[in-house]
């Protein structure tokens, strides 16, 4: 099944096309996708954080589709880049790293939207009026280590007998 997949005719005109619109728009595509979702979701966090009190935060609500329209455009992106690259990613630990990176960094997006944004908890009796929803720090620094993370893992995904060398495995 790895090798039909690898070898479809899409997955072989992805990764040994000499086409503008094959490997490198797909790569391009990914860059875009990933600056979408970890740039309006790092704002966010910074946010929450305290570092842009200036932006109101309800507001940033409606910046949410837009980041389902970068985790779409890297799901779609992703996919055909693993396509072209399926047997080495899926032996790749530093690749399925960034994988389970990607998925909890989805799952704390989605918390954040739904306890921070839709249904906030209350910071506490003593909160004051501009309060942030309770656990909204901790829904941010998540957001920042987990996409670095992932970053981090799925750039040295083409460097793992570099990375497992510098780790001592």
């Amino acid at each position: 099944m790895i090798e039909a997949i690898e070898n479809s005719a899409y997955a072989v005109w992805v990764r040994e096309s000499p086409s503008i619109f094959a490997y490198t728009t797909v790569l391009s595509l990914h860059a875009i996708g990933l600056a979408i979702i970890v740039g309006i979701h790092t704002l966010i966090a910074l946010r929450l954080l305290g570092f842009v009190p200036g932006i109101p935060l309800q507001p940033l609500r409606k910046l949410f589709p837009w980041m389902y329209l970068g985790f779409t455009i890297n799901l779609f992106s992703g996919t055909s880049l693993l396509m072209a690259n399926l047997s080495n990613d899926l032996g790749n630990w530093l690749f399925l790293a960034k994988l389970g990176f990607i998925a909890l960094a989805m799952i704390n997006l989605e918390l954040t939207r739904i306890y921070v944004f839709d249904k906030p908890a209350p910071a506490g009796v003593t909160a004051s009026a501009g309060a942030l929803p309770k656990h909204s720090g901790t829904f941010a620094i998540a957001a920042l280590v987990l996409w670095s993370l992932a970053m981090v893992a799925g750039r040295f995904t083409a460097y793992p007998n570099f990375v497992e060398a510098w780790l001592g495995f």
